[in-house]
């Protein structure tokens, strides 16, 4: 009985969004049941039957109404039955006994207030007042106002509770907004890093399908069987390098995207800025021409830092790659201060072509991700070359990086 009647009181709270816990309504009901028993009983209206036996079901009906239907009675039906029964048994009146039928208009004004709000809470009280200031100047009623001091406590329990519950909802919103934010946060950032590696990757296929291409076309006018075995070589070189690749590119789309499916994966150590120079000698071994310019020790920068350098050189190499022809090149220099850090990737536009991913989803990227570190991040032509900019601390805008020495400067393979 008792399990049948906590589900059904907890299915008819969720159900409007109540976040009171199953036993509130119930120790409220309770206490009514009580308080209409023990009014009863200093009446002498128990046994034998008396009329006003009829309180009991009054205040038992709209509770076991919104128990048994699952629907919540508006405040005013909730609280008549109770209001009935109040003026029925102040009728008549005891003499020298504590009465306990006003409290059921303070149990009612508890309830009314903690489910319904302040202003039905207070007209629920202005009510029970009501009856009471009529039952004293009717058939009479000793301790008035101790009656309503219990209706004012009322309210107040009430109140108490419904700023409870208030906060308690607007606690679980700022939790729900929060991981949804979280969500979409996480959601973001590994589509980046999969736009990073299918981009970095394609990039890297692309040079190595154009190197392949054009070996392919120095077998057919190759002048000796030397010379054609080495241009097979380099084919098979280039194509074995794009497949080496691609698989490396799969295995880490699906190590990131098991992130989203079980929430778990192995452990893997992500890029930092020490890594750019490997990154530029993947690149250069692909056939694109880069020179590298590098100042100070990228190994000093925070993880942090390091990888989204990291991803914004990748992915301006890989639209390098992309939209820069067949004779592609770029200049990449890098310097690392004690209080500042700077990236520049620069790299000549084609003839009459004005780079036509500026809003695409790279350079977006590769904002968000310098705005995570609180840098600031220039991208687009000048003087006919196409700029990615990046700076981070105190390094003035405007001012050219000076050229330290050049690590290397490579020539297509």
């Amino acid at each position: 009985m008792l399990r049948w009647l906590r589900a059904g009181i907890e299915a008819n709270l969720e159900r409007h969004q109540i976040l009171y816990p199953w036993w509130v309504p119930l120790t409220s009901h309770l206490g009514q049941m009580i308080a209409v028993v023990a009014s009863l009983a200093v009446r002498d209206a128990l046994w034998p039957l008396d009329p006003l036996l009829v309180c009991l079901p009054l205040v038992m009906a709209s509770p076991m109404l919104q128990f048994t239907t699952h629907r919540l009675l508006p405040w005013w039906g909730d609280v008549a039955g109770t209001v009935v029964a109040v003026v029925l048994l102040l009728s008549r009146p005891t003499e020298g006994v504590l009465d306990l039928a006003p409290a059921l208009l303070a149990l009612g004004t508890a309830e009314i207030t903690a489910r319904d709000g302040l202003r039905e809470g207070l007209a629920v009280a202005a009510i029970g007042q009501g009856v009471l200031v009529a039952a004293a100047l009717g058939p009479g009623l000793s301790g008035a106002p101790l009656y309503t001091f219990e209706l004012v406590l009322g309210f107040v329990i009430g109140a108490m509770l419904l700023w409870q519950m208030r906060a308690l909802i607007a606690e679980r919103r700022a939790r729900e907004q929060a991981w949804d934010q979280a969500t979409t946060t996480e959601r973001e950032r590994i589509a980046r890093e999969i736009h990073d590696l299918v981009a970095h990757s394609l990039s890297i296929s692309l040079l190595q399908v154009t190197g392949a291409r054009r070996a392919l076309r120095d077998v057919g006018g190759a002048a000796s069987p030397e010379e054609t075995a080495d241009a097979v070589a380099e084919v098979d070189a280039a194509l074995a390098d794009a497949e080496q690749v691609g698989r490396r590119a799969m295995a880490d789309i699906r190590r990131t995207v098991s992130v989203l499916a079980s929430g778990a994966a192995e452990r893997h150590a992500l890029p930092g800025g020490a890594d750019i120079a490997a990154l530029v000698r993947e690149m250069t071994g692909a056939g694109l021409e880069i020179e590298y310019d590098e100042q100070g020790d990228p190994a000093t920068l925070p993880d942090a830092t390091g990888l989204g350098l990291y991803r914004i050189a990748q992915e301006s190499l890989a639209n390098v790659a992309r939209h820069g022809g067949p004779a592609a090149r770029a200049r990449v220099r890098l310097r690392v201060g004690r209080s500042s850090t700077h990236l520049r990737i620069t790299n000549p536009l084609p003839a009459g072509r004005t780079r036509p991913d500026g809003l695409g989803s790279g350079l977006a990227g590769m904002q968000a991700r310098a705005t995570q570190l609180g840098a600031h991040l220039e991208a687009g032509p000048v003087d006919g070359e196409w700029v990615v900019d990046v700076r981070l601390g105190g390094m003035p805008r405007g001012r050219e990086l000076p050229c330290g020495h050049t690590l290397w400067k490579a020539e297509p393979a």
